[in-house]
């Protein structure tokens, strides 16, 4: 029969036996799964970083980049400038619907002159824009019979023909602008009339 002492040694034996087996399985599979890991000797992994450096576009360059036009486009549309603050004489002229030839005229300017002058009202003159036109009167409630010539300027140099009329006539007022930087008109009384009216003043393509 086999001795309690026997008995302890064989069973001190068999552990260390299993523990060194163990050892070698957790080694071995640890190897194995950490080469499935690695990649192949033949394929290298490779991270590129590029870096662009982008100038300003210039101008004419085709660059989408490009600097904008500096200058808006023409619209080739009416200019109302009774839709617009004056750029000369805002003070002189009010803009506002008046009634002249017994017609209500929403889109209008009206200046009280004065017994010996009047007094010019002026707008910058919108790129692609030719022509002024206006329509010109006195309002109905006018208190003076005497007429009102309108004239027309552009850069200070008087251009088209002056229009004169009366109360309860209207007439077209027109000049050639193309050439120029700010155009302005003027109406000119007789003695001491009143209220002179720009009627719908426009600059056309």
């Amino acid at each position: 029969m086999i001795s309690r002492r026997g008995a302890v040694v064989a069973a001190v034996i068999t552990a260390l036996v299993t523990l060194v087996t163990s050892s070698f399985t957790v080694y071995f599979t640890t190897r194995a799964e950490q080469k499935q890991q690695e990649p192949s000797a033949g394929s290298t992994s490779t991270t590129v970083t590029e870096t662009v450096t982008r100038s300003p576009g210039r101008r004419g360059s085709g660059s989408a980049e490009e600097a904008p036009d500096s200058e808006p486009a023409t619209s080739g549309e009416t200019v109302h400038l009774a839709d617009r603050e004056p750029d000369d004489g805002e003070m002189y002229w009010e803009r506002g619907e008046v009634t002249v030839g017994k017609e209500k005229r929403p889109r209008a300017l009206t200046m009280d002159t004065s017994c010996s002058d009047g007094y010019a009202v002026g707008y910058n003159i919108d790129r692609g824009m030719s022509t002024f036109r206006a329509e010109v009167g006195l309002t109905d409630y006018a208190d003076s019979g005497d007429p009102v010539t309108f004239a027309v300027r552009v850069d200070g140099e008087p251009v088209g023909a002056p229009v004169t009329v009366r109360v309860g006539e209207v007439a077209e007022l027109r000049a050639d602008v193309g050439a120029g930087f700010r155009v302005s008109v003027r109406a000119n009384p007789r003695d001491c009339a009143k209220s002179a009216v720009l009627i719908d003043p426009v600059l056309l393509p």
